[in-house]
């Protein structure tokens, strides 16, 4: 065989081994896409923070907290820090809390929702992540 087909092979060979190394690393978890609202006193609350905290066991590493922010028409899409976009099948409880866009810069933020819809033991509200694409029901929260 002549150099220049050892070239050629070692070249294909290097970018099999190549590709069998990426293909190899950690995946992380499945996530399924979810879309939903929040409307508080029934007009949407843009800028509101959800957070999806898993109910019931934490598994082994840490429970992962797939969150949203709130858009002008009341909607959020969840997405799983560092994954991606979408969160894991399961149980969640829901939290909702309302800052002022600018509050990392006030000395003491106020948040515009009741306080019982971010206190993470409270479980007022609760929702089913599927797998597939989820569409949930929306949040109306009240006084």
């Amino acid at each position: 065989m002549g150099r220049r087909a050892l070239a050629v092979l070692g070249g294909i060979w290097l970018g099999c081994c190549c590709l069998g190394l990426a293909s190899c690393g950690p995946t992380g978890p499945k996530l399924h896409p979810v879309k939903g609202q929040v409307f508080y006193l029934d007009k949407p609350a843009e800028g509101a923070q959800v957070i999806f905290q898993p109910a019931g066991d934490v598994p082994a590493g840490g429970a992962l907290t797939p969150s949203g922010t709130v858009a002008a028409d009341g909607s959020f899409t969840l997405s799983t820090y560092p994954h991606g976009e979408g969160a894991p099948a399961g149980e969640y409880q829901v939290l909702v809390t309302w800052y002022p866009p600018n509050a990392r810069e006030l000395d003491n933020p106020v948040n515009k929702l009741p306080a019982k819809y971010g206190e993470p033991g409270s479980a007022l509200l609760k929702a089913t992540v599927k797998e597939g694409d989820n569409v949930l029901e929306p949040f109306r929260l009240t006084k």
